[in-house]
Parts: structure tokens; sequence; C-alpha cells
């Protein structure tokens, strides 16, 4: 009889923790907050990848400044690669995946007028 693997769970809330404690008050200076979506979040772990979404703080004095959370996210996980799986959306100022060596898929939400 055959021995069935099992997949190796890649991503678990624990781990997810972690990821987000690293990067939460940092994405505060560039007028972000930090919620964790996707597979970890529904199932309590994932297979695939850690599904992280940044959102505007609702601060009228301050725009979020996108390319400088990309900048720092890289100084944690390495260099990114745009997410072109998804499609595209107006709600969207950035879809990007790292490998830090796990997956982490980054999805930053703006306004229109933030889209580059």
């Amino acid at each position: 009889m055959p021995v069935l693997k099992r997949k190796r769970i890649m991503w678990t809330k624990v781990d997810a923790e972690t990821e987000v404690a690293k990067v939460q008050m940092p994405a505060r200076v560039f007028g972000f907050h930090v919620a964790l979506g996707g597979g970890v979040l529904n199932n309590g772990e994932s297979l695939k990848d850690l599904d992280l979404y940044f959102l505007p703080l609702d601060d009228v004095n301050t725009a979020p400044e996108v390319d400088e959370l990309v900048a720092f996210l890289e100084t944690q996980w390495g260099p990114s690669e745009p997410i072109s799986s998804y499609g595209t959306s107006t709600h969207y100022a950035r879809k990007l995946k790292f490998h830090q060596p796990k997956r982490i898929d980054v999805f930053i939400v703006c306004g229109n007028a933030d889209i580059d």
C-alpha cells in the first residue's frame, strides 16, 4: 500500500502573528494598518502563502507612502515581484509577492488617486 504524503503546512496563525508584529508599527509610519487575510485567517493555516493587506490609516493629514512601505517590506522579506494572477483592480496600489523563503502575498489598498 502506497504511503500518502501529507502536504506541509507553510503558514500558521502563530507564524503570521510573528510577521505582522515585525511590520505593524513601521507600517503606521508610512500611513498603513496591517490586516491578515486568506487561508491563514479563514482556516488557521495555509499550504501556499500568507496574505497581508495594508490599509490606509484614516488620517486626512497624511497621505500613505506606498513606495516607502514597499522599500521597508523589502528590507524585511527581500525583493518583491508583482502579482499578475489576481488581475487588475482600482482598489490596490500594489499586489506583490515575497519569498522569504516562505511566500508572502502583499496587497496594498489605496484610493484611485494613489495608484501608479
